[in-house]
């Protein structure tokens, strides 16, 4: 018989039977599609060999001082420290605040029906300022750039009020437009009582003015759609802001309204604080049920993985999921925990969408963090640890920090012809890699019905350069399982081709 392509459909398809998913891929690990091809991720190093010293990394943020040369800074939250990466220096610097702040936990509890959530940073720039908020319902804070400049041991203090005015005592997040420069806490404390759907926004080219007046630009506004007021992302002309249903948005009008505030959409609310991330004015984010975008309207990402995703997630940790923006290679990641004790489970697995190309990979990978390529000229993530955690550069090489990076791709079950009628024997592969180095595995598994168990038949060891492997193997529906375990290893996936040849019809 002539030679038989294995054709196979870019992405992975993991929410049917594998049967079903003929021609398709239905699992990976460490694997990417990029133009129509699947391929090894890039691997990462470590950015700095000092280590931050305590709390599980839940927030990065590169930025840029404007003074000092000009120097480039990371700030670094973990659930109960806040820290300060100083690239001049090369060290992970403590700036946690004195005796006003209070650190969160490690992991979402449940008491007496009332939730006690991760505590998750979330942060911006104030000018050359870094200002944050340390968990839901935590307190607004600044590390003043100048004052570190002069001593190295100056912390992040609370932001005080300005003489007159006032500021929320606690709130969920900030965010800052960075058009009119002013701060926006949003489940701001609205002087009494929490206010989770409150938002809350200073004067003009002001962190510390809260306090609305007739000729001042702050105010706040207490929105309906939700429970909680979670996230917030900067897109083109206006601020998305996510409650745990409702999707706004929050655009500045001027005096006297000062924003404008819209009801995008119901039922598709934000998953996680660090669950959203932007480009090119466009917002993806992971919902409670399902992944999303932004762009004039929202709409419904179609995903081949979500039942996998959602079915595996541990909902009483949610709250640490996090969005990661991969714009080199037209990605967004979505890092999430799994495991079978809602207590103390975290990240564990990711999920990869290509906008461009509208495909999906899946895989394991411990992360607390990840910022995106800017300040920095790689993406930076963060390990997951309660101590010494590190960060790494992602997109560096194609190693895990100088160990091998094991990765594999597996193909649905595929009818050798004529519709898996026959039991077909396979005696010859022709691999077919571009940019391989290293030796890479192909392993045959077959079965004999759909619902039959499958063996392994062939374990193929493909060198760099090898065109032709002799085989022996039998069976009706073959999956293939490509892997690598080496390091410097890297491949490209092609059109393997098999030769095939009758071998009797079935017992039905």
């Amino acid at each position: 018989m002539p030679l038989t392509k294995m054709q196979i459909q870019p992405g992975i398809f993991k929410d049917d039977t594998v049967y079903s998913q003929e021609g398709k891929y239905v699992d990976a690990n460490k694997i990417r599609f990029l133009k129509g091809r699947a391929e090894k991720l890039g691997g990462w190093a470590k950015l700095d060999t000092d280590t931050i010293a305590s709390g599980v990394v839940r927030t990065l943020l590169p930025f840029r001082g404007q003074v000092a040369s000009n120097k480039r800074y990371i700030g670094i939250g973990t659930h109960s420290h806040l820290y300060l990466y100083d690239d001049g220096a090369g060290s992970y610097i403590d700036i946690t605040p004195g005796s006003s702040y209070s650190a969160g936990a490690q992991h979402t509890t449940v008491s007496s029906g009332a939730f006690t959530f991760a505590g998750i940073w979330t942060m911006d720039t104030f000018g050359e300022d870094l200002i944050c908020v340390n968990k839901i319902g935590g307190k607004l804070y600044k590390l003043d750039l100048s004052a570190y400049q002069g001593d190295a041991s100056t912390n992040a203090a609370a932001v005080t009020a300005a003489s007159g005015s006032s500021i929320p005592s606690s709130a969920n997040g900030v965010i800052v437009n960075q058009q009119s420069r002013q701060v926006i806490l949003y489940g701001a404390h609205d002087g009494t009582n929490d206010a989770p759907m409150r938002v809350a926004f200073s004067d003009l080219e002001t962190d510390n003015d809260f306090t609305a007046t007739l000729d001042n630009f702050a105010g706040a506004v207490e929105l309906q759609g939700g429970n909680l007021l979670l996230g917030a992302v900067r897109t083109k002309g206006n601020i998305l802001l996510f409650s745990d249903t409702t999707v706004f948005s929050m655009t500045f009008v001027g005096q006297p309204d000062v924003y404008a505030f819209q009801t995008l959409s119901e039922n598709t609310g934000l998953v996680g604080p660090n669950a959203v991330v932007e480009h090119n004015g466009t917002a993806y984010w992971m919902g409670d049920d399902g992944f999303y975008a932004y762009r004039g309207q929202v709409q419904s990402i179609p995903c081949t993985v979500e039942r996998h995703v959602f079915d595996n997630l541990t909902k009483q940790q949610k709250m640490k999921c996090f969005a990661a923006l991969n714009v080199k290679f037209n990605e967004v990641w979505w890092f999430y925990p799994t495991g079978s004790t809602d207590a103390s489970d975290d990240i564990t697995n990711y999920v990869i969408y290509n906008y461009l190309e509208n495909t999906w990979s899946v895989g394991t990978l411990a992360r607390g963090a990840w910022a995106p390529v800017g300040i920095y000229d790689n993406p930076l993530a963060s390990s997951l640890a309660a101590s010494s955690s590190v960060i790494f550069k992602h997109e560096s090489g194609t190693d895990d920090d100088g160990s091998a990076m094991e990765c594999t791709l597996t193909s649905g079950d595929i009818d050798l012809p004529p519709d898996g009628e026959q039991m077909m024997y396979i005696s010859d592969f022709i691999p077919d890699f571009n940019d391989q180095v290293g030796n890479v595995t192909v392993t045959l598994k077959f079965r004999d019905h759909p619902n039959g168990t499958q063996r392994t038949e062939e374990t193929i060891t493909s060198a760099t350069g090898t065109t032709h492997q002799t085989i022996r193997a039998r069976g009706r529906q073959v999956s293939m399982v490509v892997s690598s375990n080496a390091t410097s290893s890297f491949w490209r996936m092609g059109d393997h081709r098999f030769n095939m040849q009758p071998d009797g019809l079935r017992n039905t």
